[in-house]
């Protein structure tokens, strides 16, 4: 009985899982790096593709008043449907967008929505990531402006 009890409790968990799938990063061929952006990043005066993994109601307009008010500088809020097709130079041009930042979320144990960023310089497919960049839209832009 309690092996049949595991396993139920094991298919729900792998079922709410993958209910709450997000579109990773295609990183394949790009390089990883353990930072939260190039060294001259704060200084790029383009405009920022800002590509979140999830749709929920609002998001884009949550994050686009959350990127006016901590960024400063032009960027662009797709929708979380442009994310596989995003990525290339079909739909949004590496010349106008040369960086993207890749929002993923997650729901915690006790319930708050963690999210996790990645800065992708899609000219040369390099990702920039790092561990401590901070669980909230507004800490992780501060510190990518530093």
């Amino acid at each position: 009985m309690k092996k049949f009890k595991f396993l139920i409790l094991l298919f729900l968990v792998i079922s709410i899982n993958s209910s709450f799938a997000q579109m990773t990063i295609p990183t394949s061929d790009g390089t990883m790096v353990r930072e939260i952006a190039p060294k001259d990043f704060k200084n790029y005066k383009g405009s920022v593709l800002v590509m979140p993994a999830f749709k929920a109601r609002g998001t884009k307009k949550w994050l686009t008043k959350q990127f006016q008010k901590n960024y400063g500088k032009p960027f662009f809020v797709a929708d979380v449907s442009d994310v596989s097709t995003g990525y290339g130079d079909d739909k949004y041009p590496i010349e106008t967008y040369k960086y993207m930042i890749f929002i993923q979320s997650s729901k915690s144990f006790s319930g708050n929505t963690e999210y996790s960023f990645q800065l992708v310089d899609r000219s040369t497919n390099t990702v920039y990531y790092h561990p401590s960049s901070g669980n909230m839209v507004k800490k992780y832009l501060k510190k990518l402006m530093k």
